[in-house]
């Protein structure tokens, strides 16, 4: 075994210490890989900080992308066993760390050999049978995960997961549909590792957001979770308003409430609440009208948020023009897609003293015309922009080479 080989080893034995990345990746530029060098070190540093800091704004939008993305080495990992694949985004910290497997037997069947190989971090089971889960429960490579999708229900069986005492490091956990049944939910929340998650991700069919936003409302000592992420849950505003009052907000740092019929009512509530941490908010299609974003930009937590997400909303130009006139905020990433926005509610935006601090501005479908684009063109509030979106919109050559001149390759139209 040479260096590189020893330092792998030792990443392999040692999977949270990105120092000992950071040595293999110097190992692997010494050895004439610079490039994968590089990709190792852009990840982990990625890792490390949220999606609205600049260099993770740069990494996704700009030329640091494929180092970011591992695009040029996913199609050179190797094959894994039948049952078994690589997830979408296969990499973590730089290195292969996350798979799909359609069982628990065939995960624990090959677990052996996956954890000698790779420092496998994650794991979505798309199709968790009852019969597996004793065995799964049992198995001692669960303490190396971080991260855990549940994409199918098992019934009342998940509780023998769940309440496994392998999850050392598990900080991460999605449930599917089938799985947030009442029976899951009372297992989940009484479960060994509830306590130690950081991040939630559930996805309800039952009208209203169902047993698991209630069960988060009512627990007096919830878990510290940084990201809460209830889209597509058909949560209403009656459902959200106690748990946003609840104990369980308090440190969420990332709140993704998109695809749920919230309304006006329901951003009047949010609105209401007192979220001192928060600090990415999505809110993708969930119909606030221009009543709810009014609401929104007066709530106590809007100048600290670095992150919004109102697209496909249908919202009116007026919309853009509160959003401008909001007063001191702390918006690095806005995404207006796919809404009413045009000329003059582009003009607003361009004109707004308080989004002088955007690094992405996605204005992609939302209306703009000549007028709009010009006034994006011309503006000196929007000098800091790394990526503006304005596809879909029906603009000119004139208007078009104006914003290239201004933007170069930070404009996508």
């Amino acid at each position: 075994m040479n260096d590189r080989d020893t330092l792998y080893r030792a990443v392999l034995e040692n999977p949270d210490d990105d120092t000992l990345r950071l040595v293999y990746a110097d190992a692997l530029e010494e050895g004439g890989d610079s490039r994968r060098a590089a990709f190792v070190r852009a990840h982990v540093e990625l890792a490390r900080v949220p999606e609205y800091e600049p260099e993770a704004v740069q990494a996704k939008y700009h030329n640091q992308k494929k180092k970011a993305d591992g695009g040029r080495w996913i199609t050179e990992l190797p094959p894994l066993p039948e049952g078994l694949s690589w997830a979408r985004d296969p990499f973590r910290r730089g290195l292969p760390g996350a798979i799909q497997s359609r069982d628990g037997a065939t995960f624990v069947a090959h677990a052996d050999d996956l954890f000698a190989r790779y420092p496998i971090e994650s794991l979505e089971l798309r199709g968790p049978r009852a019969p597996d889960m004793a065995a799964l429960a049992a198995c001692g490579w669960l303490s190396r995960l971080r991260s855990l999708s549940l994409v199918e229900g098992v019934g009342r069986s998940i509780r023998l997961l769940l309440d496994s005492p392998h999850f050392d490091r598990l900080t991460d956990l999605h449930l599917g549909a089938q799985l947030t049944t009442p029976e899951a939910v009372t297992a989940l929340v009484r479960s060994r590792m509830f306590d130690q998650l950081t991040a939630l991700s559930v996805r309800e069919d039952r009208q209203g957001g169902g047993s698991l936003v209630g069960a988060l409302a009512r627990l007096a000592k919830p878990p510290r979770l940084k990201k809460l992420d209830l889209s597509s849950n058909r949560v209403t505003d009656a459902a959200l308003a106690p748990l946003l009052a609840s104990a369980a907000m308090e440190t969420v740092e990332e709140l993704n409430l998109s695809d749920n019929n919230l309304g006006a009512e329901g951003l009047e509530a949010l609105a209401g609440a007192a979220l001192p941490n928060l600090r990415s908010l999505n809110l993708i299609r969930t119909r606030p009208t221009g009543a709810g974003v009014y609401a929104l930009t007066g709530a106590s937590f809007f100048p600290e948020l670095r992150s919004l997400g109102l697209g496909g909303n249908n919202l009116p130009p007026a919309a853009a023009e509160r959003l401008a006139q909001a007063g001191r905020t702390s918006l690095r990433i806005l995404g207006l897609d796919g809404n009413r926005i045009g000329g003059g509610g582009a003009a607003a935006l361009a004109g707004g003293e308080n989004l002088s601090g955007l690094l992405v501005l996605d204005l992609a479908e939302a209306g703009i015309d000549d007028d709009g684009a010009d006034a994006l063109a011309q503006t000196a509030r929007l000098g800091g922009l790394l990526y503006l979106n304005l596809y879909g919109n029906a603009l000119t050559a004139t208007a078009t080479a104006r914003l290239r001149k201004r933007f170069g390759d930070r404009v996508f139209l």
